[in-house]
């Protein structure tokens, strides 16, 4: 994984290389997986849907996130629940996955 440093020397404004390098979690990278990474937390969250709270506590302030900003929680890192979490800016909103048969 690129260093903040190694970006910015690339031209990468340093706001944007600071998010490349912290919006993944080194825990769940796969480097032969293709396909899109996100952050993913593995805290331990309601069953039903993560609250507000649990959110903030899994990524941070939406606020702080920003609209738009998508992040993924497998509840207490197990093979049950796993949701997908958005801010828009304000508030956390999040969809409960259903697991395939």
């Amino acid at each position: 994984m690129p260093t903040a440093a190694g970006l910015m020397g690339l031209g990468m404004p340093d706001q944007l290389a600071a998010a490349v390098t912290d919006g993944v979690s080194s825990v769940v990278v796969n480097a032969t997986a293709a396909g899109v990474r996100s952050y993913q937390s593995v805290d331990n969250v309601t069953d039903a849907l993560p609250t507000q709270a649990e959110m903030v506590t899994a990524f941070g302030a939406a606020a702080t996130k920003g609209s738009g900003w998508v992040g993924l929680i497998k509840d207490a890192n197990a093979d049950t629940n796993f949701f997908i979490c958005v801010s828009n800016g304000t508030s956390w909103y999040a969809l409960k996955l259903t697991k395939g048969a």
